[in-house]
């Protein structure tokens, strides 16, 4: 059966299997890109910059971010999360969904908020070098897993979704900044009905 995203998890009723995730992010330069509604960062990675699930090899090909976070942790949501899309040869999705908490200053979103005031939407495409996924260090990481769908339109099904248990940190001002580039206070699609009984797994890395 077909199943939307988001959703919210449960965690208590997530089956537990061995089923390794290979996340490999790396360095690359990227390009902001304002759609209107939200802002992307096209990013290919570089050499090393893989996701394998169940043996299929996935790509990086862009990276956003909603406020709150669109998948909930029993009902709870974040007030911020980012969505790195990757893609198969064949044509395959797969998402990696981080939340994030009010704390510190995210010193990986630094790299790209700089580039924000300078934002018109539907205006030129801004390069940015060097963005380095180092700092969140989120390869190796505890996650839930699933198939869904993407949560902007077309909302294509078949997606696999890798979600990242453990939050990282993100200043009130750097939510503030990106509320600043968006239409509203809020970009998050609301939570879709968990189909059929539809399995989500979870594991550790």
């Amino acid at each position: 059966m077909s199943q939307q995203s988001p959703i919210d998890i449960v965690p208590t009723v997530a089956k537990e299997v061995d089923n390794h995730v290979e996340l490999n992010v790396g360095c690359a330069c990227g390009e902001i890109q304002h759609g209107g509604s939200n802002f992307k960062v096209h990013w290919h990675g570089d050499e090393t910059s893989t996701l394998v699930l169940k043996e299929t090899v996935y790509r990086p090909v862009q990276f956003h971010f909603h406020t709150p976070s669109e998948h909930t942790i029993e009902g709870k949501a974040y007030p911020f999360c980012m969505h790195l899309v990757h893609a198969s040869e064949e044509g395959k999705l797969a998402v990696v969904a981080v939340f994030f908490e009010v704390g510190d200053e995210n010193k990986f979103l630094a790299q790209v908020w700089e580039h924000l005031p300078g934002l018109e939407p539907k205006g030129e495409r801004v390069k940015v070098d060097d963005i380095s996924f180092e700092s969140l260090d989120i390869s190796g990481e505890n996650y839930f897993r699933y198939t869904g769908s993407l949560t902007t339109p077309p909302y294509t099904e078949g997606v696999e979704w890798v979600i990242i248990q453990e939050p990282r940190q993100i200043s009130q001002e750097q939510i503030d900044d990106f509320i600043k580039v968006i239409p509203g206070d809020s970009n998050a699609r609301d939570l879709q009905p968990v189909v059929g009984g539809k399995l989500l797994f979870c594991c550790e890395n």
